[in-house]
């Protein structure tokens, strides 16, 4: 398209050149006609120069005006996206804090743990050996009460008409020291396992009320940064909208 109209320009000023020639007046040359058109030629092109450096000085100076205008209005926006960037890695900052007491205090708990376990562990041994030696000993009690029965019965055979309220009277206490032994060991038992349940409920409680301690923290960490980032994208999107105004504004006046 620019080549054609450049050809018509061209061509039109041939014309125009053939034209004046043909109605050169009485007494003028060739080259002083040509002379002429040159000479108005170039004045033409000169005020077309100075309209077009004028032009384009304003063009500068409109350019230059929202060019430092847009770096004003970038550096503000800088400086405030840097102190929301600031503040956000204070507040990670913050919460790595808070993260690493937190994991301390869990470390810790896991500790604990690990030392209810070994002594649950201990205590359940000792419950074993207690109940092994309790078997033992009820084992070797009905042993001896077996042997005594027996012997009780060969003497009631042997002797039914000589046994005495004595012999039966001893009887009778060695099965209320064997009753009041069992009676002790499963005593002692009972509290072996009153004990290590309330030791495993104490244990339970503990972890129910970290587990609902640490989901909180963890929460509200997340509701921080939540909000943190809800800001940053509001500041960066009224950010972009302002500097989308300036562009249209910018290109709205360039184009008028």
């Amino acid at each position: 398209m620019k080549q054609n109209d450049l050809n018509k320009s061209s061509l039109k000023q041939y014309e125009d050149v053939i034209e004046a020639l043909k109605n050169k007046e009485f007494g003028q040359t060739v080259f002083d006609v040509l002379q002429n058109i040159f000479l108005e030629e170039k004045e033409n092109t000169k005020l077309k120069y100075e309209n077009l450096v004028d032009q384009i000085e304003k063009i500068k100076i409109y350019f230059d005006e929202k060019v430092d205008a847009l770096k004003n209005n970038t550096h503000e926006n800088l400086v405030e996206i840097k102190y929301y960037l600031d503040q956000l890695n204070k507040n990670n900052k913050e919460n790595a804090a808070e993260n690493n007491t937190l994991k301390d205090d869990f470390c810790a708990l896991q500790d604990d743990i690990l030392k209810l376990k070994k002594q649950k562990e201990e205590n359940i041994n000792i419950m074993k050996t207690s109940m092994r030696t309790y078997f033992d000993k009820i084992k070797n009690m009905l042993n001896v009460m077996n042997t005594n029965v027996e012997s009780i019965q060969k003497e009631l055979i042997t002797y039914k008409e000589n046994n005495t309220i004595e012999n039966k009277k001893k009887n009778i206490e060695i099965l209320q020291i064997i009753n009041d032994e069992n009676e002790k060991l499963n005593k002692r038992l009972e509290e072996s396992f009153n004990s290590l349940n309330k030791d495993i409920r104490e244990i339970n409680e503990y972890i129910s009320c970290f587990k609902d301690s640490v989901t909180n923290s963890v929460k509200d960490i997340e509701q921080k940064i939540e909000i943190n980032i809800k800001e940053i994208d509001k500041k960066f999107h009224t950010i972009s909208i302002n500097q989308k105004q300036l562009l249209d504004d910018f290109y709205t006046s360039e184009k008028s």
